[in-house]
């Protein structure tokens, strides 16, 4: 029996501690095949000296590291303090790993990176730790040797069948804590991938790195999914509704109708799933509505027609997505809209329409993002040439989506993309809070008025994490979650 530990990074984001479902099937695969798996999820800055004694305690064949682009600034502190304490071999995977596995070499003591899924190339690392053999030669990981040599494995090639998985493992996580702070609405994925190659997303790097492409977006069959519902719901008590984290829920008419009839009838629960303008049909929207969604989340990103066209690889119109949220009001379901401001050459104008078509489309809960460039990703690349990306130094100080904008602005002054974003974000706040609570419209331009005479503060009490402002957070996402 191999033992394995692994951290994830999760600090600072500005999100409620959150479920890794990567991680949970990591866990499921390892304890199947016997192998001993051990977890800790790092929502907060701990003394990295007194993880490395717990994990010292384990004493496991291999620790392995999670971490996204911006919570990279974390790892290094960690991987140093556990090689003091043990000379076990270090790994990292999750999503930087993957897109950027030569710059997860400079952290010093970590000789593996895992590209891509994990599942296969993990088993196969246990099994050969187990049996004393050697690993540099098992697909999906780079291998740093003691000379320096970069070792670059091929991939495992990607299987269309997910149910040939075991069902992920949830118990590793804090999950009523976790569920707790979404007033009792569990996360929940069923699909991998998306079909669609967003410029500033990493979806269309993920892609690339597979030798059969057209097997990354992977959608089960409707039984299998409903089943995965089932198996993963025993890890909540009480739960309220499910949040269906999956890119595209609705991406395929046919599947959703057979798969809405399953789940009304065998779960029931409310839920909440993501969608795009192009995948909201009247009859997509009715189905979601009478298989019990609740809320759909979905990406306008940009106001200007211009920025989403040439900059995000986006097509939709600015009709389209007044349309798309009116079909969703006249349906009954409510409506969250994700929108990013700080693109590359974006000016002050420009960021002000992606703020006046929430206006026009009122939508009952929103959120706005500081764009970050991933590596790997043409807007990465894009803001690489043209000399717009922060040095390491500047960078390591984002840790989420909300803090500062994450490139250098050539159209616009910093203080004004802050500016839009703080009337972005308290605009849909009031949103949030007439929609949740049922008032008139007005209440809404009262709290937005009020809030806008301080509104350093009211966005901070949404996007930092001390206690008091975590009290304020949550009350506002029980008002949403209504």
């Amino acid at each position: 029996m191999a033992k394995i530990h692994i951290i994830y990074f999760d600090i600072d984001t500005g999100y409620f501690p959150g479920i890794n479902h990567g991680i949970a099937s990591l866990a499921a695969v390892a304890r199947q095949k016997g192998h001993f798996f051990s977890f800790h999820h790092l929502t907060k800055k701990e003394p990295p000296e007194t993880v490395a004694e717990e994990i010292s305690k384990i004493n496991p064949d291999v620790v392995g590291f999670s971490f996204t682009t911006n919570q990279k600034q974390y790892v290094s502190d960690y991987s140093k303090a556990i090689h003091q304490k043990s000379k076990t071999l270090q790994i990292a995977g999750g999503m930087h790993p993957t897109v950027a596995p030569a710059d997860v070499f400079k952290i010093k003591d970590i000789k593996g990176v895992c590209v891509g899924e994990g599942e296969q190339a993990l088993a196969e690392l246990l099994s050969r730790l187990d049996e004393k053999k050697d690993f540099y030669s098992i697909p999906s990981f780079w291998w740093k040797t003691d000379s320096g040599k970069i070792i670059q494995n091929p991939v495992y090639p990607l299987d269309k069948d997910l149910s040939k998985l075991p069902y992920p493992d949830y118990s590793i996580f804090d999950t009523k804590t976790i569920s707790n702070a979404s007033s009792g609405w569990v996360a929940m994925l069923v699909i991998r991938g998306c079909p669609y190659n967003c410029y500033y997303c990493c979806n269309h790097v993920l892609r690339n790195i597979y030798p059969q492409k057209e097997n990354y977006f992977r959608i089960p069959t409707p039984e299998y999914a409903v089943s995965l519902i089932k198996h993963n719901l025993k890890f909540y008590e009480n739960p309220k509704g499910i949040s269906f984290a999956d890119d595209l829920l609705t991406f395929n008419p046919d599947w959703l109708d057979k798969f809405s009839v399953l789940y009304s009838k065998e779960i029931g629960l409310p839920y909440t799933c993501n969608s795009r303008i192009e995948c909201l049909s009247d009859h997509v929207v009715e189905t979601l509505k009478k298989s019990g969604c609740k809320t759909v989340f979905i990406g306008v990103e940009s106001g200007n027609e211009k920025i989403r066209k040439e900059l995000l690889n986006r097509f939709y119109s600015n009709k389209d997505i007044i349309e798309g949220f009116k079909r969703l009001r006249k349906a009954g379901i409510s409506s969250c809209s994700y929108n990013i401001v700080g693109f590359p050459f974006e000016t002050k104008e420009q960021m002000l329409e992606t703020l006046k078509i929430n206006q026009l489309i009122k939508p009952d809960n929103g959120v706005v993002f500081y764009f970050y460039p991933y590596p790997g990703t043409k807007l990465y690349d894009v803001c690489r040439d043209n000399n717009l990306l922060l040095s390491e130094k500047e960078s390591g100080q984002i840790s989420g989506y909300f803090e500062k904008p994450a490139i250098r602005l050539t159209n616009c002054k910093n203080e004004d993309c802050v500016k839009v974003y703080k009337k972005m974000r308290l605009f849909l706040i009031s949103q949030s809070i007439v929609s949740g609570l049922k008032l008139p419209p007005f209440f809404g331009k009262i709290f937005y008025w009020v809030t806008s005479l301080n509104s350093t503060f009211w966005v901070n009490a949404l996007t930092k994490n001390s206690r008091f402002k975590f009290v304020i957070r949550k009350i506002f996402y029980k008002i949403s979650f209504k």
